[in-house]
């Protein structure tokens, strides 16, 4: 594996972490919100193509690649599930009696 190739793919993942980060702090509608996966799902095929040399190997490798990332998935939506679907219920405010004597 060539450096160059090295360093893009860190300089890629460098990047995709940052627009990551940034997007954390943007205030987004709820329906946007799943859109904050995006970068991480490529910082995964970056991974799987670059390190593990998942295109270069048997079929068979491939195939667990492809069940990994399929149950990363899974994984990553059950996880994603509370934050993206929590509300906010707003309370009502209790009422305090005056003092007595008062």
């Amino acid at each position: 594996m060539s450096a160059r190739r090295l360093v893009m793919a860190w300089l890629g993942l460098m990047a995709l972490g940052a627009a990551e980060l940034a997007a954390s702090f943007l205030p987004l509608p709820h329906a946007w919100r799943p859109l904050i996966i995006a970068p991480g799902v490529l910082m995964i095929l970056i991974v799987a193509v670059t390190f593990m040399e998942v295109t270069e190997g048997p079929t068979i490798v491939r195939a667990f690649a492809l069940a990994a990332l399929f149950w990363l998935f899974i994984l990553l939506a059950l996880g994603a599930a509370d934050p993206l679907t929590r509300t906010d219920y707003p309370t009502p405010q209790a009422r305090v009696a005056p003092p007595a004597g008062a």
